[in-house]
């Protein structure tokens, strides 16, 4: 095998490491890296796989119908059940709304 083929390597300070197919990233063979028994991509790039799933999934209408649904449900289950809750629950609602709005800000500019 070539050095381009390689795909593990030791380090005497850093130890084993698995170089990602997908990335080509060296990554530590440890949890954080890696998922256990699937080699085949790094947990950054499974991260960004899912990312790009669930943006692909937010822009099915039924999709965000289904979720605005379960939103109202669980906005009235918690209504019932705890509604001393309701006011953290607002306010970290509006925490994310304005973070959002500056990230979209940020972009735009």
């Amino acid at each position: 095998m070539t050095g381009d083929q390689m795909r593990l390597r030791f380090s005497l300070v850093d130890g084993p490491e698995l170089r990602c197919p997908h990335c080509g990233e060296w990554w530590a063979i440890t949890p954080d890296c890696w998922r256990t028994n699937k080699w085949d991509r790094c947990l950054a790039c499974n991260r960004e796989r899912g990312r790009l799933y669930q943006a692909l999934r937010r822009r099915d209408p039924a999709f965000r119908a289904d979720a605005a649904l379960y939103q109202r449900r669980y906005r009235s289950w918690l209504r019932r059940s705890a509604p001393e809750l309701m006011a953290a629950y607002e306010r970290e609602r509006s925490a994310r709304r304005r973070q959002q709005a500056r990230e979209r800000r940020a972009r735009a500019a």
